[in-house]
């Protein structure tokens, strides 16, 4: 207990009880922030459970582990608690290695390859990527969660960040964890931390400014620092498309397919194939769907010519492709057995069947690729049934947890009349076809692009036809993947396939048992060759008269001419008479020139978003102002700069009067001000006699001295311990201060005789 004692009493203030209540304040912070931290990883894995399925689960497992947490924090010393943690991380990656088909055994023989992919995963690997994504976050959620927990009960707030950290800084170097879950996570340790320290020190609410200052920090650093990455780095595209263009958009990364808005077409020469036939040149497989965008799951494996052909496949298409610029793809017919050639030794192929180059294609690279050309007739598939294996079921019926009934309803009124998965495909490909139009000129969905497009667009391109066609097939529990790749190109003279960068297309596969995967096209595919072949023209158009510009005379002008007569004679698709007649969908997927589509919105005029984007401020500029700020406030609190600034007007002005007892303690302070300004301030513990009697021994003259210090004193006393004082007696209190500071402060003096004057 302190006391502050007066002439006629005592009046005495708990010490103790403000530190009880500020402790008790400070503890139930750092365990919130601890919760913070633990969330901003479970949010993450959350957004994989969400596509996967297993939200619920999730939350079920987190919320289990805290509660056994906080019954360990008062039966189990920490020790017994780590252990107990790490026991059940280990149980659970037992049990995913089992669900996924490993098994115990498999893992510990195949430890240096799940060591490998462990640092796969450090280095960028998407969590999406992974077999049985859904169950993995399910087994690695848990034991950080009752660690970080149990020892924040305990009251070890530095120790309890680490297991959440340390879960959020796994998935910041998978890529998972993007800028708002990094900041969240890192922001929940260093209040835990902060809030704890003032816990343990019994510091009061005041001392917080320190972690203002440090937040802002965090928040600087998390938004300009990037050596720690927020996402995969992206490889080669696929045919080394711009950003903004077809191609760009959908092989943005090696792994991943996107989804975007408004897209540009690029007329240039990607690869050439001689082939005895036209075919679609398949580049990738995607099975895993996010709403957005497409992910590849599993790891690639060397490729091997031992490649078994799909049932009752007994064509055989023998394909030359040269690549005409760096490729990071290998562009084949589906599908390929063997491959020949000098990138055989870097050729792998993924879980999904497609082959691809460990490192990209140089410019003049060719290789000799033998596919078996997978042709049922409609009978066929009409009577393939629904006996698909489990490999097949596992991957290619995924749809986000969060698919609507409207989207299911929808798609089940489309193919209410068909009775086979063959009759649903057909139905769905006809309705696109024909209830769509194509166009590059789309806005980017805010929502699940299939949902979007199916229900709400009347316009797209393939990207946005195959994804709507495969999450349709889907929710008929009919297996089904988004394929991308170029469609045939442009036939010469020689026999060969020119195929270029407006060529790239995305289309959908569906599975049969016992005949494999089909192609399905639901692409409508004359809208989309009237565009593509317009672009194509406006292109070639561009590049004669610049020919034309750069020649001198007549000759070379024919010259120009000629070349693009010719190029003209090479766009558009193949004449009707040049193609195979064909009756099924698979060979329409063969017969249509399609394109696909993808990338940032692109737009030659002027935008007024470009215009605001010119005068607004970036997030890092934002920050530095915002620590600036931050900094000059918690500053002025750390050095009292605002209580000495209330004191320096309070000279100025007594403010508003209210109650006489208040007034009169105010002014009391105010000539508190005067005297520290003049002598001293008042020590810890002197009484406010105490001090002016010091004051009066310590000098011979000054304020001290003045009579009216002495009768306001007087009346203050009267006021805070006394009977009180009335309203003349308050306001005599006010005018002998405004008196005293007139006379004291030179500020206050020289306006009032300016003002007299």
């Amino acid at each position: 207990m302190s006391t502050e004692s007066g002439s006629d009493g005592t009046r005495s203030v708990s010490v103790d009880a403000d530190a009880t209540v500020g402790s008790e304040l400070f503890r139930v912070l750092a365990l919130g922030c601890v919760l913070i931290a633990t969330a901003s990883y479970v949010t993450v894995l959350r957004e994989v459970t969400r596509i996967v399925g297993g939200t619920q689960s999730l939350f079920l497992v987190v919320g289990v582990a805290l509660v056994v947490a906080t019954v360990f924090a008062r039966l189990v010393r920490p020790r017994t608690a780590t252990a107990a943690a790490f026991a059940a991380g280990a149980v659970g990656f037992a049990y995913y290695f089992e669900v996924s088909g490993v098994g115990i055994g498999g893992a510990l023989a195949g430890l240096e390859e799940i060591v490998a992919d462990t640092v796969r995963l450090a280095t960028g690997l998407n969590l999406l990527r992974m077999i049985e994504a859904g169950t993995w976050t399910i087994v690695f959620a848990p034991a950080p969660a009752f660690l970080s927990w149990y020892l924040a009960l305990r009251g070890r707030y530095a120790a309890s960040v680490v297991p959440a950290g340390a879960a959020l800084l796994f998935l910041v170097l998978t890529g998972d964890a993007g800028t708002t879950a990094t900041l969240i996570g890192a922001l929940g340790a260093l209040g835990a931390v902060g809030f704890g320290e003032l816990e343990r020190r019994g510091g009061s609410i005041a001392q917080a400014d320190v972690l203002a200052v440090l937040f802002a920090i965090v928040i600087v650093l998390s938004l300009s620092v990037t050596i720690v990455p927020s996402g995969p780095a992206a490889p080669v595209t696929a045919g080394g498309g711009d950003d903004g263009t077809l191609e760009g958009t959908i092989d943005s990364a090696s792994e991943q397919s996107g989804i975007a808005g408004t897209v540009d077409l690029s007329p240039e020469v990607r690869f050439t194939v001689e082939a005895d036939r036209p075919s679609y040149w398949r580049t990738g497989i995607y099975d895993r769907y996010t709403g957005d965008a497409w992910v590849r799951t599993g790891q690639d494996r060397p490729f091997e010519d031992d490649v078994p052909p799909p049932p009752g496949s007994e064509e055989r298409l023998r394909q030359t492709v040269t690549a005409e610029t760096e490729l990071g793809v290998m562009p084949a017919a589906a599908q390929p057995l063997s491959v020949e050639g000098d990138v055989v030794d870097y050729t792998e192929v993924s879980m999904h069947g497609q082959i691809r180059p460990a490192t990209p294609l140089a410019e003049g690279d060719s290789y000799v690729v033998e596919s078996a050309i997978v042709d049922p007739s409609p009978e066929e598939l009409r009577n393939a049934g629904t006996d698909y294996p489990e490999e097949v079921t596992e991957y290619y019926l995924q749809t986000p947890e969060g698919t609507s009934s409207e989207f299911e309803a929808r798609t089940a009124e489309i193919t209410a009349d068909a009775e086979t998965p063959y009759e649903n495909a057909v139905a769905i490909e006809r309705y696109l076809r024909s209830s769509k139009e194509y166009s590059l000129d789309v806005e980017p969905p805010e929502e699940d692009a299939a949902e979007q497009f199916l229900l709400e667009m009347d316009e797209g391109y393939c990207v946005y036809f195959a994804t709507a066609m495969t999450q349709m097939l889907r929710a008929e529990d009919v297996p089904t993947r988004y394929v991308t790749g170029y469609t045939a190109g442009e036939p010469t003279d020689d026999g060969e396939y020119v195929v270029r960068g407006l060529d790239a297309h995305a289309w959908v596969e569906v599975y049969f048992p016992e005949k494999g995967w089909v192609a399905f096209e639901p692409t409508p595919g004359d809208e989309r060759d009237e565009v593509h072949d317009e672009a194509l023209e406006e292109e070639l158009d561009d590049e004669a008269g610049d020919e034309d510009d750069q020649s001198d005379g007549d000759d070379a002008d024919d010259g120009a001419d000629d070349e693009a007569s010719d190029e003209d004679d090479r766009s558009g698709v193949d004449d009707a008479d040049d193609e195979p007649s064909v009756d099924d969908p698979a060979d329409d997927l063969i017969e249509r020139n399609d394109a696909l589509a993808g990338g940032e919105p692109a737009d030659d005029g002027i935008d007024v978003r470009d215009i605001l984007a010119l005068v607004s401020v970036t997030r890092e500029t934002a920050a530095m102002i915002a620590v600036v700020l931050i900094g000059l406030v918690a500053g002025v609190h750390r050095t009292g700069a605002v209580a000495r600034a209330r004191r320096t007007l309070g000279v100025y002005r007594h403010g508003r009067r209210s109650d006489p007892d208040r007034d009169a303690e105010r002014a009391f302070r105010r000539l508190e001000w005067l005297l520290a300004r003049e002598h001293r301030p008042r020590r810890r513990g002197e009484s406010a006699r105490e001090y002016l009697r010091a004051l009066a021994a310590e000098t011979d003259d000054g304020l001290a001295h003045d009579p009216r210090t002495a009768a306001v004193l007087e009346r203050y006393e009267r006021a805070v311990y006394g009977g009180g004082v009335d309203r003349e007696t308050a306001d005599e209190s006010i005018a002998a201060v405004d008196d005293l500071s007139r006379e004291r402060v030179p500020l206050v003096g020289r306006r009032r005789s300016e003002g007299a004057e």
